[in-house]
């Protein structure tokens, strides 16, 4: 049986992005927009500082994701310059075996969520924070077999080469009890750039099927 997740982050929405489709499909659906924060943003996925401030007055949540230096700063308890922290719901810090010695400080001053990635084939009950299980990496590849769900008061994520055509198959591995998010980036992408049309189809697999 197919579970629906609480919400889906679409992740490296940027320039190209036509927003008003954007927001129309976040007020439809439960949908984050993830957003990708580098100091090497040389590529599509790294919007500018302008397409930064319209996709935070879109509908839907928000999520910062810091990566390569940005991340390591963000692990010494510095924010990046440029990163508007306090306009976001939730924060991802990209890399795995991270020093979270700083992790409670950052989300007591900006009031977020903190999402760690993990591979381990289990949620950490004891964590302090979000997980969300990618053993991807990004690189886009479906796994064989996920962690179970991590228990009735716990959300927890996962990513993976979930797309329009694996949603369905990546949702029928999730078992167990609790709340649970699904998060893409690359395969709702064309020549690129992100893709509105793919993300529209990836809700309608998920909502509309699992809802009949």
């Amino acid at each position: 049986m197919l579970i629906q997740p609480a919400f889906i982050t679409f992740t490296g929405i940027d320039d190209r992005t036509d927003l008003t489709m954007a927001d129309s499909l976040a007020s439809q659906y439960p949908i984050e927009w993830g957003v990708l924060f580098s100091s090497n943003n040389r590529d599509a996925r790294f919007p500018s500082t302008q397409a930064v401030m319209e996709i935070l007055s879109i509908s839907g949540m928000k999520s910062a994701h810091l990566c390569g230096a940005f991340s390591k700063q963000a692990q010494s308890g510095a924010i990046p310059e440029g990163v508007p922290l306090l306009e976001f719901d939730r924060v991802q810090i990209n890399g795995f075996n991270l020093d979270q010695t700083y992790f409670n400080d950052i989300e007591a001053q900006y009031g977020v969520q903190l999402i760690q990635q993990m591979r381990s084939e289990s949620f950490d009950v004891e964590s302090k924070h979000l997980q969300l299980y990618d053993r991807s990496g990004g690189a886009g590849i479906l796994p064989v077999s996920v962690p179970k769900l991590g228990g009735q008061d716990r959300l927890v994520g996962y990513a993976g080469g979930i797309g329009p055509d694996s949603v369905l198959h990546y949702l029928e591995m999730i078992e167990g009890v609790g709340k649970f998010w699904i998060d893409m980036e690359g395969k709702v992408r064309t020549d690129g750039w992100f893709d509105v049309r793919k993300a529209a189809q990836v809700c309608e697999a998920v909502f509309r099927t699992i809802a009949r």
